[in-house]
């Protein structure tokens, strides 16, 4: 008996370092002795994973700080999570569960979105296209947004994306998108200031913030309750102009962003891109491909910002 217990203590030790359910080791251990042993060395640690988790992306800070504490509906085991509505993966079981904005936890499918990202998207959508045209520069930071503030799966990642494009077109408007939004997050401030930042980062796309486009950010920021904020959030996009006014043109950081290069880089790395920028943007390329008369435009509009973004970012060195 006494090696039974000695057995079921090792297990129990080596399951807690391994990040196992430590009583359940035990008992295995005091059952079968030495077997579970040798079984639990060869485990992999155990780890949990969220499926829409919280990241620094480009231009968007997705901060989520605060944690809280769960018991997995499959399994019963106690997790400890970031305090964000989402799909999240027990450590022990393997099973993906939701955490609901009401603080519950429930089961649920891994490709299924949560209603909060879903409203997200849809002002994502509404947004880029605003001023008629959805470019390819905010279509790409939406789409970075979307991988790196929420880490869907690739079927969650199609369904956004197939959501996006629809909500483009629809007939619900931005307000009622937002208002249905604040009070799905319960005022939650965090998730809202994250959200005006990633409009912010995707008006900034282009190089500059049109008054279609500030226009939607200011309701958005009225009906979050963020009025104060947001100027704030805006220069971390767009710079001051010499009286110390707002100003619609790209701060520092936004050229870089537009030049898809760092401020780390050197001169001829980002001369290289900009050449390349302008290449793959120039509105000759397209009139020989046949584009539209309206495509052409904005063409034109993405290479002076290009250009501008390059003259800045030299000038600053």
């Amino acid at each position: 008996m006494t090696w039974r217990f000695l057995f079921a203590i090792a297990v129990a030790v080596l399951a807690a370092a391994k990040k196992r359910n430590v009583v359940f080791w035990f008992i295995v251990g005091f059952l079968f002795e030495w077997i579970p042993l040798i079984i639990i060395l060869f485990l992999p640690n155990g780890s949990g994973g969220r499926v829409f988790s919280g990241g620094r992306s480009t231009g968007t800070d997705t901060r989520w700080h605060r944690k809280v504490s769960r018991n997995c509906p499959y399994c019963g085991h106690h997790v400890t999570f970031d305090d964000i509505p989402g799909n999240w993966t027990c450590p022990d079981c393997g099973n993906t569960f939701t955490y609901n904005a009401d603080g519950r936890v429930s089961k649920s499918r891994e490709d299924e979105l949560m209603p909060q990202v879903e409203l997200i998207v849809k002002l994502f959508a509404k947004l880029a296209k605003r001023d008629g045209v959805v470019s390819e520069n905010e279509v790409r930071q939406v789409d970075q947004i979307v991988r790196q503030a929420f880490l869907p799966t690739k079927e969650q990642l199609g369904k956004i994306m197939t959501l996006f494009n629809e909500s483009r077109y629809s007939e619900e408007s931005f307000e009622s998108i937002s208002e249905k939004l604040y009070a799905s997050v319960r005022g939650r401030r965090d998730l809202l200031v994250d959200t005006v930042t990633a409009l912010f980062a995707i008006a900034a796309a282009d190089g500059s913030l049109r008054v279609e486009e500030e226009s939607m950010i200011r309701t958005a920021c009225t009906i979050f309750g963020l009025a104060g904020d947001y100027e704030s959030i805006k220069a971390q996009f767009f710079g001051q102009s010499s009286a110390g006014e707002p100003s619609h043109e790209v701060s520092l950081d936004a050229s870089y962003r537009l030049l898809e290069c760092a401020p780390s880089d050197s001169d001829q790395v980002i001369k290289k891109k900009y050449r390349e920028l302008i290449k793959e943007n120039h509105p000759d390329r397209l009139m020989s491909r046949g584009a539209s008369e309206d495509s052409i435009k904005e063409a034109n509009k993405k290479v002076a910002q290009i250009k501008r973004a390059y003259e800045q970012i030299m000038a600053a060195r």
